[in-house]
């Protein structure tokens, strides 16, 4: 019997190994294997077994990692599906999307030598020999490399090791494993009279209860350790090793009105078509279109709730993490919390890991999560839900370049099953496939008990400028309606899209910018912790008082950032609780759901964040939206750059006048005129998609076209120059010898052109035929990737940074 296994390496090849007689019954699909590959060992997927061979020379699996397969092969068809469309190695997808921890893996680890007996010949020798010895456990190969920066190691090494100074050997990385917990109960036929009173009310308590985990045994009877033992050794109690299934805290301190919720006729007339869908058994795309507060959640989940009536399962993606403790209020009591995982990339690997395995066995209905929880391999899957459809989180821009949406669509065509997509302001290319009956679209115009859409105030910023000599932070009419909030004791929600203190800070006397040495990016203030960061590497240094080029004192700040908002919000309100929500405030555990709860019981006033704030959240008491800079995201080098300004404050307005008390919007832009603004400013999407449209069938942008980016990097700029420019070459002569309308922009640096040390540039293709595009892209690659020069293809890219 032979294996073919799929390896966790660049090459897109699979790998045939030769299954031992001991190994063949427990060699199935979707099993992890250790195999040799080259003089190491790694870590690979069975992807299909075969009784005949056509290689000559074939090596032996070593051994099986697994002992149930993680996927199945209806599931691989979906992994390669992803893996062919995003032109990316099935090893490197499979491990990509599978969350078992890191592989197993043979490294090679040196070692001081017992009893050094050589001489040390160069200076480059005892640089190495000096870290070698102050590691006397030994290290890594790797890490020994990257500690001493000596060229040339490899041969150094080998030398070392024959003049006797040092020992390499090979170890294998451990495999994270399935945890294991003892579990104790009552032997049969015990004689409780010859037992003394507190050995009987743990008998007692495991006759009643049922075998137990050993500590929660000790806590509930408040046995020692010694009389467990004693009752072990006499054979009163039996121990056994059972596996522990850990699990993601399915609670919230979030909290959720629990009355009955009667749906509107529009809510009703949606979720009967949609269970209609469901019905069918059949695949079926559906665009649920709901202005911010008309109830989509609720739809979602009477979808979910009729799918899981059916004996189906069922998987609801949400962009942010942060909207995970909302969305756990709302559920919990409507569906049986055992039958609920929760995956995302906040939960740590060993519960991912366990609840996946508990997926595959057929004891979870409903997957919640972020993107990475739509590779959950449910079984008769009948429901996927996207929220926020239109949200770019969906998109992951490293290593595997894919679009959740866009999977959930192509997995539940592979299903059978109901996708069912819902936003306030669907992406342009969403709302085109329902325009043009690809998908079906429901429609929810109007807010829960008719409430009115918020009021939306567009201030221009130049008029303020004008008027004050200078571009203020907060315009007069946004300051006036903070302090009517704060009067009528309401809430207010502040978005800025910039983390830190200020955008860049320069030098006043020489007009040096303080800059990244890694990145090609300005470096922010960020007062509290008195540091400058940069917010791409996060390389960072103490704020210094003079200017490291002239060494003027003069260091101006421009822009405005989250902690500067801050604190000219704490100045001009000083009695007003003021918060923040940023990356810089949430990086603890549970750090979000703590604002939210004090959000939610009023004890911040007013709330300060960047888009985590603007997703999703509904809090009654938000009766004033202020949007600082509208323009931040309107300025973007990129052709959506209008669809996501309108997108965002569409979606950051809908978290005001959820309440009772009608809801105010103020926008600061200097653009006041643009389209994006003119829309958002009357709640009037669809009047935005069509000018939106025309623009893009103007330029022949997406949906009227595909493209696909190809990103290079090196720490080379001269190499990377080079490459660039030969794979522009090779990408004119290979579309020159098609008949097909292919564009192609480039190649030229990226917009961000230096980023952790990597110099960037990018090559996009543009056209309509999609199968070619991919056949260049993937030729491309293979051609120019080389150990300096990095590539990486994005395929319908959302972010051209």
């Amino acid at each position: 019997m032979y294996a073919s296994v799929a390896l966790n390496i660049p090459a897109d090849k699979l790998f045939t190994y030769e299954i031992p007689e001991n190994l063949a019954a427990s060699a199935k699909v979707g099993k992890r294997v250790y195999v040799p590959f080259g003089h190491r060992k790694r870590t690979g997927y069975i992807v299909s077994v075969s009784s005949v061979c056509d290689v000559k020379e074939v090596k032996s699996i070593s051994e099986i990692l697994d002992e149930e397969p993680l996927f199945d092969a209806e599931d691989l068809k979906f992994y390669e599906w992803i893996a062919s469309y995003f032109i990316y190695p099935l090893g490197k997808t499979l491990a990509e999307l599978i969350p078992a921890g890191p592989e197993k893996k043979e490294t090679r680890w040196v070692f001081p030598a017992d009893r050094p007996v050589g001489a040390v010949p160069s200076s480059a020798q005892r640089k190495l020999l000096d870290i070698v010895y102050a590691h006397p456990q030994g290290l890594p190969l790797h890490d020994l490399a990257k500690k001493s920066s000596v060229k040339n190691h490899a041969s150094l090494l080998r030398s070392l090791q024959r003049s006797g100074l040092i020992r390499i050997e090979k170890k294998d990385r451990k495999l994270m494993g399935v945890r294991k917990q003892k579990i104790i109960g009552p032997a049969d036929n015990i004689d409780l009279a010859k037992l003394t009173l507190r050995q009987q009310a743990v008998v007692n308590y495991l006759k009643s209860e049922g075998p137990k985990e050993l500590r929660e045994v000790m806590n509930a009877t408040h046995a020692s350790s010694s009389l467990i033992k004693k009752l072990l050794e006499t054979g009163v109690l039996e121990i056994t090793d059972a596996e522990m299934i850990r699990k993601a805290v399915f609670s919230s301190t979030i909290k959720h009105n629990p009355d009955v919720i009667v749906l509107t006729r529009e809510q009703k007339e949606a979720s009967d078509q949609i269970h209609r869908f469901i019905s069918t058994g059949r695949f079926h795309p559906v665009l649920l279109h709901g202005v911010t507060g008309s109830g989509k959640t609720e739809v979602y989940l009477s979808a979910i709730e009729y799918a899981l009536k059916a004996n189906g399962t069922a998987i609801y993606l949400v962009p942010e993490i942060a909207l995970t403790p909302q969305l756990i209020a709302r559920i919990s009591g409507r569906f049986d919390e055992n039958r609920i995982a929760v995956i995302h990339s906040g939960i740590a690997e060993g519960v991912r890991y366990d609840q996946w395995r508990e997926i595959r066995r057929g004891r979870i209905d409903l997957v919640i999560g972020a993107r990475s929880a739509l590779f959950a391999p449910l079984p008769n899957l009948k429901l996927i839900v996207v929220d926020e459809e239109h949200d770019t989180s969906y998109k992951q821009d490293e290593r595997l370049c894919y679009h959740a949406r866009d999977l959930a669509v192509v997995k539940a065509k592979l299903a059978n099953a109901v996708v069912l997509l819902g936003s306030a302001t669907p992406g342009v290319r969403t709302f085109f496939n329902a325009e043009t009956s690809k998908y079906t679209l429901l429609e929810l115009r109007e807010r829960i008990n008719k409430k009115p859409l918020p009021r939306i105030d567009i201030i221009d910023m130049k008029l303020e400028k004008e008027m004050q000599g200078k571009t203020p932070i907060l315009s007069r009419p946004l300051l006036q309606a903070i302090t009517e909030t704060l009067q009528n004791r309401e809430q207010a929600l502040l978005f800025l899209n910039k983390r830190g203190f200020d955008t860049f800070l320069v030098c006043g006397d020489c007009g040096y910018h303080l800059t990244c040495p890694n990145c090609a990016v300005a470096l922010k203030s960020h007062l509290a912790e008195h540091l400058v960061k940069c917010h791409y590497c996060d390389y960072q240094q103490k704020a210094i008082p003079l200017c490291p080029n002239c060494r003027g004192s003069r260091i101006l700040n421009y822009g405005t950032g989250t902690q500067k908002l801050e604190k000219e919000l704490e100045s001009r309100f000083p009695h007003a609780r003021t918060c923040r929500m940023d990356s810089d405030t949430t990086t603890g555990k549970d750090a979000q759901e703590k604002i939210l709860y004090a959000l939610q019981n009023k004890e911040i006033d007013i709330l300060v964040g960047t888009q985590m704030i603007a997703k999703g959240h509904d809090f009654p008491s938000i009766t004033l939206v202020g949007v600082i800079s509208a323009d931040t995201s309107l300025n973007l080098p990129d052709f959506r750059a209008a669809e996501k300004t309108f997108q965002m404050l569409t979606q950051v307005a809908g978290r005001g006048g959820r309440g009772e008390r009608a809801g105010r919007v103020i926008i600061q832009t200097f653009n006041p005129d643009h389209y994006a603004l003119k829309h958002a400013g009357n709640h009037d999407y669809k009047s935005f998609y069509r000018e939106e449209l025309e623009y893009r069938r103007a330029l022949a942008y997406p949906p009227f076209s595909r493209m696909i980016n190809v990103r290079l990097s090196s720490a080379k700029l001269d190499i990377l120059t080079k490459t660039a420019a030969e794979m522009g070459q090779d990408a004119a002569a290979l579309c020159a010898k098609s008949d097909k309308s292919l564009h192609i922009i480039g190649p030229a640096e990226s917009p961000l052109s230096k980023i952790r040390g990597e110099y960037r540039m990018q090559l996009i293709l543009k056209g309509t035929d999609s199968r070619l595009m991919h056949t260049i892209a993937a030729q491309l690659a293979d051609k120019h990737a080389t150990s300096t020069v990095k590539i990486v293809i994005d395929v319908d890219p959302e972010n051209f940074m």
